[in-house]
């Protein structure tokens, strides 16, 4: 028995602290923009140490090659160096559960001021591609983190921050700025298998988070993969032509993907042209995805500073002679203020929530804020539109006119309950556009809408006024029994608050949200009581934030603290912004896999400790063993 018990102390010792062993290599330059006190290494040196770096990119990528799983490349803070010879990234030997890793260190001549290593493109390559040439290997397992990428010579058409292409699966990009090339991510498609019997043409599980991507020529984000996670960063600028360019552009670049998630990000400036308006969708979404979950993102656009196609949200297709579609899919709790004609959208859907959303519109023009169709499918085979829920979203408009909330078109069991809606304007208006029979319906009621200086204001678009908007509708439909046409009762809508949270518990909207077909949950998680509110809060819930946790001005600090050859725990703090002084951990950081990974329900996974928690449970298996023993009168006695 004794013996068992040690060999299986030292089984677990072996099999569970391999980090512990894993060799770190250092690299340091001082090219533009590095610290004053900055020292260059050598590559002729042993690069093991801090005290001894290796100098350039180049010597840093051919030694990634070689890097056994769990291995590190750490860059310096206050350095800066330029990517040549080549960008391609690759290693076959990482391991999903013990990745790679290519991050920073504080160097020796450190003062405490150092920001992150800066990577520069100043030729025709990308700053990492990760990918293998000709058919594809699989290859898995990379994290990039604490890193500033910045391009001098990019356009719309070359270099790209990342780009990951081939079959490569679990990547992790964290606290990381990307400036000012053609695409920020592009997380493009394959080629076709090699021999490798890992290989599937997949490029699954990348996770993007808590970075800043800026002033990309083309797109900030482009592409998609199963299981994809777009989470905590900042968006700003990317993109130059109207219509095309996008913040982020999850597009059917591969096949049909399954699971991922576009998760408390801040986009603002989206196509941003010289005259000053944001001319293309913020976020959209083309080709076929399953169980895609959109929220808790902020959206925005300063008044002016947005034309017509400036949508916000938007999820339909977009190709020609390409089938698309979209299911099950989740658009939930995100904030969209001051966009173009259409706050949020989607076309081709089914079996597609959107719920909880707060939408606010200053422009001077017509306005949709929530449409289903958002346009008309482009090609034959593109997937009907049917079962999509709108509810407990909230709503206010002060600009030209428009429409509340569309949902029709086509299919049949959609749902507009609990939905919020006020329009302080004197344009032509009407809460809803309902163009289907009666019977395509499910429900509609629990709606509040208000719109007393509307010229010609319906309840429903085309139904008339007589003898009242409310009335008219509840007459032509037999709907809409518990719907009320009174002032929804928000503490302060307009900018720059955007409050649309209850100001009291006697409102309009506080408990007359529909018993039974309401969001389960509210704006920022809180659960609903038996009597839910209309609208995205819940009056006496947890107090809301009616920005959708983002600070207005998207500003993030890049200058985390780390210890040699670790990098910071730059995670996403409260208010959705990125905390770069952070506590340094011991943890790789590395992707997870599967069933590890958070699905959208905002979790943090627990973070790798190496060997620490072996040494723990060491610790409390000797002291039982020996307490054990102790009783039955042997070891401990003397």
């Amino acid at each position: 028995m004794r013996r068992s018990f040690c060999t299986m102390i030292l089984l677990l010792i072996l099999t569970s602290t391999r980090s512990a062993f894993a060799a770190d290599y250092y690299v340091c330059d001082c090219d533009t923009n590095s610290d004053s006190d900055c020292q260059p290494g050598n590559d002729s040196a042993n690069g093991t140490a801090p005290a001894t770096p290796w100098q350039s990119y180049n010597k840093a990528r051919l030694a990634f090659a070689t890097l056994a799983a769990g291995d590190a490349i750490h860059f310096c803070r206050g350095g800066a160096l330029e990517a040549t010879q080549g960008a391609r990234w690759v290693n076959a030997a990482c391991r999903a559960a013990n990745p790679c890793v290519v991050d920073d260190y504080t160097p020796p001549w450190a003062s405490g001021d150092e920001a992150m290593p800066i990577v520069w493109v100043r030729s025709d390559q990308n700053a990492f591609s990760l990918e293998d040439g000709g058919n594809a290997d699989h290859e898995e397992g990379y994290v990039f983190r604490n890193l500033e990428l910045r391009c001098t010579v990019c356009d719309q058409t070359h270099r790209w921050g990342f780009f990951l292409y081939n079959d490569i699966d679990d990547v992790l990009l964290d606290h990381l700025v990307i400036d000012g090339f053609g695409i920020g991510v592009h997380l493009a498609g394959s080629n076709p298998c090699s021999s490798d019997p890992k290989c599937d043409g997949q490029n699954d599980r990348l996770t993007l988070r808590n970075s800043t991507i800026v002033n990309s020529h083309s797109q900030g984000f482009l592409g998609s993969g199963n299981e994809t996670i777009i989470e905590g960063n900042v968006f700003e600028n990317n993109g130059t032509r109207a219509t095309f360019d996008h913040n982020i552009y999850y597009s059917g670049a591969a096949a049909h993907t399954s699971g991922s998630r576009i998760l408390n990000n801040e986009l603002y400036h989206s196509a941003w042209e010289p005259t000053g308006s944001c001319t293309a969708t913020s976020l959209v979404v083309h080709g076929e995805h399953d169980d895609l979950v959109i929220e808790g993102n902020r959206v925005w656009e300063d008044v002016g500073g947005a034309n017509q196609g400036c949508w916000g949200i938007a999820v339909d297709p977009g190709y020609q002679d390409e089938a698309e579609g979209f299911t099950n899919v989740a658009i939930r709790s995100n904030t969209v203020i001051n966009v173009g004609n259409l706050g949020i959208g989607v076309s081709s859907c089914q079996n597609c929530v959107i719920e909880n959303n707060v939408i606010v519109q200053e422009q001077d023009f017509n306005f949709r804020a929530i449409a289903a169709p958002s346009k008309a499918r482009t090609d034959s085979n593109d997937l009907p539109e049917t079962n999509v829920d709108v509810r407990n979203n909230s709503i206010y408009v002060s600009g030209r006119g428009g429409t509340g909330i569309r949902v029709g078109g086509e299919g049949n069991d959609h749902l507009v309950v609990s939905n919020a809606i006020a329009y302080a304007g004197t344009g032509t208006w009407n809460c809803f556009a309902l163009d289907l029979a009666t019977t395509d319906y499910q429900a509609v009621d629990n709606n509040v809408c208000w719109f007393p200086n509307a010229s010609n204001g319906e309840w429903v678009n085309g139904i008339g006024t007589n003898p009242n908007p409310l009335s008219a509708w509840q007459a032509a439909s037999g709907f809409g029994s518990a719907s009320q046409e009174a002032d929804p009762g928000y503490a302060n809508p307009a900018g720059p608050t955007f409050d649309l949270s209850s100001i009291n518990g006697h409102v309009a909207m506080v408990d007359h949200g529909h018993p039974t077909l309401s969001a389960p949950l509210a704006f920022d998680g809180p659960a609903r009581d038996s009597y839910p509110d209309v609208g995205a809060y819940e009056w006496g819930a947890e107090n809301p934030k009616p920005d959708g946790g983002v600070d207005g001005d998207g500003s993030i600090s890049f200058d985390g603290g780390t210890s040699d050859g670790q990098a910071s725990d730059s995670g996403l703090i409260s208010d959705g912004s990125v905390e770069g002084d952070a506590q340094s951990t011991n943890g790789d950081g590395g992707p997870t896999s599967g069933a590890e990974r958070d699905t959208g329900c905002g979790c943090r996974s627990q973070k790798d400790m190496g060997g620490a928690w072996l040494l723990g449970l060491l610790g409390l298996l000797l002291l039982i063993r020996r307490r054990t023993v102790g009783r039955r009168g042997s070891i401990l006695e003397p």
